[in-house]
C-alpha cells in the first residue's frame, strides 16, 4: 500500500496530539506509511486540503466556529471523496453524521480502545478497494500484496508457500491453499493442481503437462484442471490486451 495521507481535526490541541501519536503508531504496526497534517479548526482543515489531499479525516463533531456535521456536509457538497471517521464523546449525534456518509464512529472517551480495530478494518477495506490482499506469515510478519507481486504458491502442508519475484526465500503462510485461492482469483490467480496456484502474468506456456513461467521454472498442471486452466488463462490474457488499449 502506498502512503496513506490522513487529515486529523480536533480543537482540543492535548487530544489531538494524542490523536496523531496513536494513529502513526498503529499504521506502523500495521506497516502502512502514513503523512498527517493536523487543524485545530473547520477553516484550518479546509485549508490543509486545498494543498493536500487525503485519503482519510479524523474529524470533532464539537468545534466552536463550525461543529464537525456541518463540516462533513460541506465537504461532501464540494466534492471531497475521503473517507470520515468521527472522534467525538457527542453519542447522541450520531444519527447526524450520517448525513456526511462516514466511515465509522469512534467514541472520544474510548479512543485508544476501539481505534486498533478501526484502523484494522479500513486497511482491510483500503485493500481491497486497491486490489491487494494482507497475508501474515509463520513467524508474525504481515505484508501486503498486490496483483504482480507473487509469481505462484505451492501446498506445503498445514502452511503454503509464496514465490515472489523478489525474495530468494518463498513467504511462508499458515492458511490453507482454498482460502488463499478464494482471495487470490479477483486478482488473476489460477488454480492449474491440488498443490498450485499461479499468477497467469508470468505465464509464458501451458502444455497437456506443466505450466512454464517467464521465470524457467516449470510447474505441474492437473488432468483435471487443463481446459479451465487455458480457458481462464486465454480469458485473462485478452483481458489484458483490452485493458492496455484503453
Amino acid at each position: 500500500m502506498s502512503c496513506l495521507k490522513i487529515a486529523l481535526c480536533d480543537d482540543d490541541p492535548a487530544f489531538r496530539s494524542l490523536m496523531e501519536a496513536e494513529v502513526v503508531r498503529i499504521c506502523q504496526e500495521r506497516q502502512v506509511e502514513t503523512e498527517i497534517v493536523s487543524a485545530d479548526s473547520a477553516g484550518e482543515l479546509l485549508t490543509a486540503l486545498g494543498h493536500m489531499s487525503v485519503q482519510l479525516i479524523f474529524l470533532d463533531i464539537d468545534m466552536p466556529d463550525m461543529d464537525g456535521v456541518l463540516l462533513g456536509r460541506l465537504l461532501r457538497q464540494q466534492g471531497c471523496t475521503a473517507d470520515i471517521i468521527y472522534v467525538s464523546n457527542m453519542e447522541e449525534r450520531v444519527y447526524e453524521v450520517f448525513q456526511a456518509h462516514p466511515w465509522s464512529f469512534i467514541r472520544k472517551a474510548h479512543f485508544s480502545q476501539e481505534l486498533p480495530g478501526v484502523v484494522d478494518a479500513y486497511i482491510e477495506s483500503l485493500r481491497q478497494r486497491l486490489g491487494r490482499v494482507a497475508l501474515q506469515n509463520t513467524d508474525g510478519v504481515h505484508r501486503s500484496f498486490g496483483p504482480e507481486d507473487i509469481l505462484y504458491i505451492e501446498a506445503a502442508g498445514k502452511a503454503q508457500k509464496l514465490f515472489l519475484p523478489d525474495a530468494a526465500e518463498p513467504f511462508l503462510v499458515r492458511t490453507s491453499l482454498h482460502e488463499l485461492e478464494q482471495q487470490l482469483i479477483p486478482m488473476g490467480f489460477i488454480r492449474i493442481h491440488k498443490g498450485f496456484l499461479v499468477n497467469y502474468r508470468y505465464i509464458q506456456k501451458i502444455t497437456s503437462r506443466s505450466v512454464l513461467l517467464d521465470t524457467g521454472q516449470t510447474l505441474p498442471i492437473g488432468r483435471d484442471r487443463l481446459a479451465s486452466a487455458r480457458e481462464t488463462y486465454l480469458a485473462l490474457m485478452k483481458w489484458r490486451g483490452l485493458d492496455r488499449e484503453n
